[in-house]
């Protein structure tokens, strides 16, 4: 039902009309916006979106419907994980770092995570922070090839 402004605020007038206007529609607003909670469907239908969207290479979608899954869950470690891996594609090293260290907080043992956070310290230079991790890899699995190439990278920059 649309009630007109003037039967609704007969006593305002110019300013004060436009003042009690926009509180009403930011209200408005702030009650649709109590509705929009996500439930573990929507969650799930932007997770899957997210996979397809990675999968036909269009990232930055990816990251929309990753965003928002981990909006509305944001302690699935796995979904920040995916979230961070599209960051990183990306090139936002800064914000896949902090997924990966989030992702961590959650689960520390996630050696995925920490190979991945560890590559970006070592591409931005980082070594310390790039050994830590792939030391703390190593200490599972030491024989993981990969981490120990990463270890040499290390040693030869620093050379």
């Amino acid at each position: 039902m649309v009630v007109p402004l003037n039967d609704m605020l007969p006593f305002a007038t110019g300013e004060r009309k436009l003042a009690a206007c926009v509180l009403l529609l930011l209200l408005e607003l702030f009650l649709e916006g109590a509705d929009a909670v996500p439930n573990q469907a929507d969650i799930e239908n932007h997770l899957e979106l997210g996979k397809e969207f990675l999968a036909r290479g269009q990232l930055a979608d990816a990251l929309t419907h990753y965003h928002a899954a981990v909006e509305g869950d944001p302690n699935n470690y796995l979904t920040l994980f995916k979230r961070g891996t599209v960051y990183l594609a990306l090139g936002k090293a800064r914000f896949a770092i902090q997924d990966f260290t989030r992702v961590l907080e959650l689960k520390p043992d996630f050696a995925a995570a920490r190979i991945q956070r560890g590559i970006v310290h070592l591409k931005s230079g980082e070594y310390e922070q790039a050994s830590e991790d792939f030391e703390h890899v190593l200490q599972e699995d030491p024989y993981n090839e990969s981490v120990n190439e990463h270890f040499r990278r290390i040693e030869a920059a620093i050379e």
